[in-house]
């Protein structure tokens, strides 16, 4: 498992727990190109190519890829369309989905602390 599939797979049962209004899919099931910008993403954070985002920040960041991938706004998350309810500003985002971003900042830092590839 790399330190990408960690931290989406526990920000995934993080979701799933408090109940968000949208709760991703499984690692096997997502897009290429999100993998493949997520896994740079989390190779660059934990190698500190790049810095710790204040959750706004981190939410900022992920709208922005979403909107590179081909995702635009939508009141319903629909993953064929590229749809996502949660492509607003922070300040609009449910509480639920805040927290979600803090979690996130939270198990990058233990996936570059705490997870060892290729042991």
């Amino acid at each position: 498992m790399t330190k990408a599939e960690f931290v989406y797979g526990a920000a995934r049962l993080h979701a799933t727990a408090l109940e968000c209004p949208v709760v991703p899919a499984p690692w096997a099931e997502r897009e290429v190109d999100f993998k493949e910008q997520f896994i740079d993403l989390i190779d660059d954070l934990c190698s500190g190519k790049r810095e710790f985002l204040d959750n706004e920040a981190a939410h900022d960041s992920l709208i922005d890829k979403y909107f590179k991938m081909g995702w635009k706004y939508g009141k319903h998350y629909d993953p064929e369309n590229r749809i996502h309810p949660d492509l607003v500003p922070y300040n609009d985002l449910d509480p639920r989905e805040k927290v979600k971003d803090e979690v996130f900042v939270r198990l990058v830092k233990i996936a570059r602390d705490c997870i060892w590839e290729g042991v």
